[in-house]
């Protein structure tokens, strides 16, 4: 009898929150998980920890470090969240899409030949593990990339909470045309190579993210100390202010 009352009321439960969840939602009008939003909240993050991290590095550093080795430190952590920036916007082939298309084949070509290495006996088992460990472990972070469309949003894309900062407030509604060409300063030498755009919003300025290789959205930034610019891609309408490091 105990077993036929926890079933019933189980069972009744089960019905009742199944049938009217759906009516809840959108009587509530709540919405599911943006994936745009947290990839758009997921950059920010990881920009704003960079950040930090580069200041850090400044602070520890003497001058006796190679330049070289400073220099990775220094654009490793703002690669991660350019990585994460360029999953954003058209669907384009990004610069860390093409790295870990080609660097998956370079690993799958290394445990290749390391397992040539171990059917000829020649090399230690331990030296084995090691070096396929290591692959591995490459492999496991290597940065993947699911891009978004945001053109085929029906809502552009802005960020999840848009008080920001006094900066953010008081920049201008602007929109980029419809007829965008590019990067201003790209086109002005010829060039076509930008990931995706940028427009200030204090003056109009058209350039490219730090993803591309001439990064002149952020260069124009440091010139003229514009705060706060807007994604100028299809879909897209989130804002960005440099100085605070803050989505509005």
């Amino acid at each position: 009898m105990l077993i036929l009352v926890a079933l019933v009321v189980t069972a009744g439960t089960l019905l009742l929150q199944g049938s009217t969840l759906p009516w809840l939602v959108r009587r509530l009008g709540l919405a599911g998980p943006d994936r745009g939003e947290d990839t758009l909240a997921e950059a920010a993050l990881f920009q704003r920890a960079a950040r930090q991290g580069v200041a850090e590095l400044e602070r520890l550093l003497t001058g006796d470090e190679p330049p070289d080795v400073v220099e990775r430190l220094r654009r490793r952590g703002l690669d991660r969240a350019d990585a994460v920036w360029e999953r954003l916007g058209a669907t384009v082939e990004t610069p860390s899409a093409v790295y870990a298309r080609l660097r998956e084949a370079m690993i799958d070509a290394e445990r290749a030949e390391v397992l040539v290495a171990r059917d000829s006996g020649e090399v230690p088992d331990e030296v084995l593990r090691t070096v396929l460990g290591a692959l591995d472990v490459e492999e496991t972070v290597l940065d993947r990339v699911v891009e978004l469309n945001s053109g085929d949003r029906s809502e552009a894309l802005t960020a999840a909470r848009a008080d920001g900062c006094d900066h953010l407030r008081a920049a201008a509604a602007a929109s980029p045309s419809s007829d965008l060409p590019g990067c201003v300063s790209c086109m002005e030498l010829e060039r076509r190579d930008w990931v995706h755009l940028r427009m200030c919003l204090d003056c109009g300025y058209i350039g490219c993210c730090d993803s591309s290789p001439l990064r002149h959205a952020g260069e124009h930034y440091l010139q003229r100390q514009h705060p706060v610019m807007r994604s100028a891609e299809p879909g897209e309408a989130w804002r960005w202010c440099y100085v605070d490091e803050l989505l509005g």
